[in-house]
């Protein structure tokens, strides 16, 4: 983004070329007025004044958004941990937030393009050993441009180019990369353009005359459809030769088109078309129509030879097919970013994916679309961004930085003001903690109508410390005042953080005792949290056994759950002795585990399996289905009283005519 009022090379042009770059995408007039005064626009209150007088509110709030961004996004990247791929995950989130109209990110990528043309061509001019336009009088001398393009370079292939990628601007996408790639790898840089025997204009041109060829057979066939090509860029050439470790002869797609058709019968009938009049590469063809992938990705791919013996890629595929690949499950963003799995968490996909169907770029007016978030996005003193659920306080923030730091935490300053503990977080708001050194939680903040945590992993810490004073001063009485734990020595090394109320737990943890009355559980201290594990989903009479996690009480795995196994292998001291409470006295407990079923695929098995599960009386939570050929595995999840019932249910499945396997899993 750009530099929040800092000089940047050759102003003058900044704004036009900017506004350029931005025509074919069909902006609006207010994103058209904000581009050419982007350059004057300081962040000023009197500005800001000044320019909603003059230019209107509109393009005033997209120029306030629009320099709030570039200066919080610069202040981020300057962090020492700004390149860690969970940080720049966030940032990427946060510049959204901070935007929150769609046409302020736009805008600030056109911007930021125009900023590395300017570096690119200042390199060049050195590269010549041409002289150097003069700096504007008391100006700052001008930055080395090698540095200063390897490091906007850098920043673009991390930030603003994913960015790009996720709203389906390609346009912007493609030219942001080819420009950092030369900044930041000039080297090969020029060995790919060396090695490309013809020129850009030369391949967009076979592009061109390909895609009328390809139209016209739609025309005469009396198809519906779409043809769209390109050839491919520098950068992404030279991405696919890194990660696939190829060499450039074995590259099938500098060249690529994309044909969308109505049906399925149709992908095959331009498929035939094509093999008529091309050659084609046998062993560059894939049916992903019959054999999708596994992400549900349905597509027919081919490799064609053109008259020179040159190959170019055709993907062929129905709208449907083009609509989940671009917008659902499949969608290519997900896994060609970098940046932590949880670049494609559920809800953030889900608005990207909405989003991306909102914006129609280049096919018509492009206006205010709102990004919205249920994320919150604040900084550390440090420009450290802290992710947080929408409504979080400056306590949620201290918990989320550490437990200690949550129970010391007293006050807070948030952009340099004084604010109660209960004041809602804004997104690129800066917060600064008040501590003290001795002292815990106040048991109001447990209190979810009391404003001060809005996350229930904080409030879990601050129960879990609770549980740990109440167990130090053995009471049972959860709703008891801190005055009762004055004489007690744990309790004070618990105030002093002297210990943590996990270890504090562990160390009064004593042999099993009988489960009283309604316990299906026994552990070694009364009224202790626990929770039986996903990973392997235990019932009654499996062997098991509790680790003690950090804020979230006991889980209770199988003694033969390998993820226990590791867990306790890296903490043997959290590992405690547990056993099922009285069958009698849990007599209406339910557990739910899995099993898989392999069976020969035939239309009544899903209800001859149902029909077992009801005569058994074990309820059916879930159940997937995965045809392979001519079988199918079916994963179940049931809710069973105990072991045994769960054994005689399989042992009928495996009863069934067809079925293979029937097991838990």
């Amino acid at each position: 983004m750009r530099n929040g009022g800092e000089p940047t090379p050759f102003l003058a042009r900044q704004s036009e070329r900017a506004l350029e770059i931005l025509e074919p995408l069909g902006v609006d007039q207010a994103t058209r007025s904000a581009v050419l005064l982007a350059m004057e626009f300081d962040g000023a209150p009197r500005t800001i004044e000044t320019f909603r007088k003059q230019h209107g509110k509109e393009v005033t709030d997209l120029l306030v958004a629009l320099h709030r961004m570039s200066g919080l996004g610069s202040r981020v990247r300057s962090e020492p941990a700004a390149d860690t791929p969970a940080q720049v995950e966030t940032l990427r989130r946060m510049l959204l937030a901070l935007a929150d109209d769609v046409r302020v990110v736009v805008t600030a990528l056109a911007l930021h393009i125009a900023d590395l043309e300017s570096v690119a061509e200042r390199i060049k001019l050195v590269e010549r050993a041409e002289e150097q336009p003069s700096p504007p009088d008391n100006a700052p001398a001008p930055e080395d441009p090698f540095e200063l393009g390897r490091r906007l370079g850098e920043e673009t292939l991390l930030v603003q180019a994913p960015l790009a990628n996720r709203l389906g601007i390609w346009q912007l996408k493609w030219l942001m990369e080819d420009l950092a790639f030369r900044m930041t790898e000039p080297q090969a840089y020029r060995e790919i353009a060396r090695q490309l025997d013809e020129t850009r204009q030369e391949r967009e041109a076979f592009v061109t005359t390909t895609i009328a060829r390809l139209r016209d057979f739609l025309d005469r066939a009396g198809i519906h459809g779409e043809v769209a090509g390109r050839p491919k860029h520098l950068y992404s050439i030279h991405r696919k030769l890194k990660a696939k470790g190829l060499r450039f002869d074995q590259l099938m797609d500098i060249r690529a088109f994309r044909i969308l058709v109505d049906t399925e019968a149709q992908c095959y009938t331009v498929l035939g078309f094509l093999h008529d009049h091309w050659k084609p590469l046998d062993s560059e063809f894939d049916d992903y129509i019959t054999r999708p992938k596994a992400n549900g990705y349905q597509s027919l791919h081919t490799v064609l030879l053109d008259s020179h013996g040159k190959p170019f890629e055709v993907q062929i595929r129905t709208h449907d097919m083009h609509q989940r690949a671009e917008l659902g499950v499949a969608a290519h963003w997900k896994y060609k970013e970098s940046g932590g799995s949880h670049a494609s968490s559920g809800d953030y996909a889900a608005r990207i994916s909405w989003l991306r169907q909102m914006l129609d770029w280049g096919h018509g007016p492009s206006g205010q679309v709102r990004l919205g978030d249920d994320r919150v996005y604040a900084l550390t003193p440090m420009a450290r961004i802290i992710e947080l659920p929408k409504g979080a306080t400056p306590l949620d923030f201290a918990y989320h930085l550490h437990t200690e730091i949550g129970h010391r935490c007293r006050g807070a300053k948030v952009d340099g003001h004084i604010v109660p503990l209960t004041a809602e977080l804004q997104t690129g708001q800066t917060v600064e903690l008040m501590t003290v050194k001795t002292g815990g939680p106040s048991r109001d903040w447990m209190n979810p109508d009391s404003g001060y945590l809005r996350s229930p992993r904080a409030r879990q810490k601050v129960r879990t410390w609770f549980h740990a004073l109440d167990l130090a001063e053995g009471r049972t009485d959860d709703k008891a005042g801190d005055k009762a734990t004055e004489s007690s020595p744990d309790a004070e090394r618990l105030k002093r953080s002297e210990i943590s109320a996990e270890e504090l737990i562990l160390s009064k943890i004593t042999k099993p005792k009988e489960a009283s009355k309604g316990q299906v559980l026994v552990v070694g201290v009364d009224r202790m949290l626990t929770a039986l594990a996903r990973c392997c989903k235990p019932a009654p009479p499996d062997v098991i056994k509790g680790f003690v996690t950090r804020g979230r009480g006991v889980s209770v795995h199988r003694a033969s759950c390998v993820t226990f196994a590791r867990m306790a292998q890296d903490a043997p001291e959290r590992v405690i002795e547990t056993e099922w409470g009285n069958p009698k006295q849990a007599a209406d407990a339910r557990y739910l585990v899995d099993a898989v079923v392999v069976a020969k695929s035939r239309a009544e098995l899903v209800r001859d399996i149902a029909e077992v599960l009801a005569r058994e009386k074990v309820p059916l939570a879930r159940m997937d289905s995965f045809p392979k050929g001519e079988q199918v595995t079916m994963n179940l999840s049931l809710q069973v009283a105990d072991g045994g019932q769960l054994g005689r249910a399989l042992s009928m499945i495996r009863d069934i005519s067809g079925v293979v396997s029937a097991q838990r899993s």
